[in-house]
């Protein structure tokens, strides 16, 4: 069945089928929700999703009537403005290293090495995962020594392109997006989770949550998706 993508770039008004149920998401987490969403599908209900940074989904949402939107929960309770009515908790989120093939990493320390001269990461100061990753490059005491290597560029996804096309020696991302491309990269290794602050994924209700909606919620809680879920990492 055929659904509609946004990915948002830039920030614009869309106009979607009224009666489809629109769900917004993190890039970092864009292919697992797709899945999700793919499953749900076979029973016949069309979904509009929209993808992007969390500022980006968060002001989409504002703008238009989304139902869901699925991301970090202090950033879409505390910070994004948008009338949250419940919300269901995923899974949470984690920051690994990601390195290109033909690349070794076993620890976090090997940033320092020198051959590691390029480290992509996401915004500290937008995304959820630059956030995290400046947090535990400060507290594993490793910030001074790298931020002459950082590369920061808007997104987890743009940061894993870097990878995959070898234009950095290292990046910062999630677990999920490591999952969905460990094919494609050289490996990855998990950060030390007590050094930076937690990150809860959360399916946030708005106002325009209705029947459609709940239906959908109740079918992420189901067997089904939480096995999807926990393939990639939640």
């Amino acid at each position: 069945m055929l659904k509609k993508i946004f990915i948002l770039t830039l920030i614009f008004t869309v106009f979607v089928n009224a009666e489809d149920l629109k769900i917004a998401s993190g890039a970092g987490y864009k292919k697992v929700v797709l899945k999700v969403i793919k499953e749900y599908e076979k029973n016949g209900k069309n979904i509009d999703g929209f993808f992007g940074n969390m500022r980006q989904v968060s002001t989409q949402a504002k703008q238009t009537d989304i139902d869901l939107v699925i991301g970090d929960k202090n950033f879409l309770l505390n910070k994004s403005g948008l009338d949250i009515k419940n919300y269901n908790s995923l899974g949470k989120g984690k920051v690994v290293i990601a390195f290109p093939k033909d690349t070794i990493l076993t620890s976090s320390k090997d940033l320092l090495k020198k051959e590691i001269k390029k480290i992509a990461m996401p915004q500290p100061k937008k995304a959820i995962y630059g956030i995290a990753g400046l947090e535990f490059l400060k507290n594993e005491q490793l910030y001074k020594n790298v931020k002459d290597k950082l590369y920061v560029v808007a997104t987890v996804p743009q940061s894993l392109t870097y990878i995959l096309t070898k234009e950095v020696d290292a990046a910062i991302i999630n677990l999920t997006v490591a999952l969905e491309n460990k094919d494609k990269i050289g490996g990855y290794i998990e950060v030390n989770q007590n050094s930076y602050s937690p990150i809860e994924i959360i399916a946030a209700k708005t106002t325009s949550c209705k029947d459609e909606c709940e239906k959908f919620l109740e079918f992420m809680q189901s067997t089904k998706a939480k096995e999807i879920f926990k393939a990639y990492g939640l």
